[in-house]
């Protein structure tokens, strides 16, 4: 079931009272992502060990509308091992809707799930990843951001893999579904432009999440930023850091 609550600035005002704990990283700390001891099978399961101890990303804040009735509960978490970051998504959604199964599509004009990320701070080069609950995948690298939009650049393959897991019906506006879980991984060798990392190395990162409901007025556009970004989801100095420990 969706949450609902009084106003944003009701959210962020309770949030910032509450004592930061460490399954909850506050927005301006490190976000810790945990080595994965054992191997992870990409199936939208989440049922390794691992993803327990993985750190949990739950604060939230909408994008749009700027005052939101609803918000719908998410989950996100990492995990690297020696080749491959990994992400997941647990996401509440009464109404599931894949916009398309066209890898490299306008995904987000349907319900998908989000990660930008920029490996370096001193190179222009940053990356995104959109996953549908169909699995459709869009990735794009895009050397600056003034360089072009995905259009340009869409037809960069990260060779992720891609595994969800649907409780309802994708497309189907007359039932009442529950929700969706993405697991995905991407080899860290995609991320040229950058050594592999290592204990102790800090990329920046954000998480968001486009949720289109029969229950809205306007889609909802959730975020892991507390504030709003000037150029959207591309305003990396928004960034939260990302710190590889092993």
């Amino acid at each position: 079931m969706k949450t609902r609550v009084p106003t944003l600035a009701a959210i962020v005002l309770a949030l910032a009272a509450q004592p930061p704990t460490a399954e909850t990283p506050t927005p301006q700390d490190p976000y810790l992502c945990h080595f994965a001891a054992g191997p992870i099978t990409v199936d939208g399961k989440l049922d390794e060990d691992a993803w327990e101890r993985a750190e949990p990303i739950t604060m939230f804040y909408a994008l749009q509308p700027e005052a939101p009735t609803i918000l719908s509960p998410t989950t996100a978490r990492l995990l690297w091992d020696d080749a491959r970051l990994y992400l997941s998504f647990e996401c509440e959604d009464e109404d599931i809707w894949s916009y398309s199964n066209e890898t490299d599509d306008e995904l987000w004009n349907g319900d998908v799930v989000e990660f930008f990320v920029k490996p370096s701070r001193e190179r222009l080069a940053y990356y995104e990843f959109v996953i549908a609950p169909n699995t459709t995948l869009f990735d794009g690298r895009y050397p600056s951001r003034g360089a072009g939009g995905y259009h340009r650049f869409k037809g960069w393959t990260s060779s992720a893999k891609v595994a969800t897991v649907i409780d309802g019906t994708d497309g189907d506006p007359t039932d009442i579904d529950r929700g969706y879980t993405v697991e995905f991984a991407v080899p860290l060798a995609a991320f040229s432009e950058t050594p592999k990392p290592a204990a102790g190395t800090t990329w920046t990162f954000c998480v968001f999440r486009y949720d289109y409901s029969k229950a809205y007025e306007d889609p909802l556009l959730l975020m892991a930023m507390p504030e709003a970004p000037a150029w959207g989801f591309h305003c990396y100095e928004n960034y939260l850091p990302l710190r590889f420990e092993k």
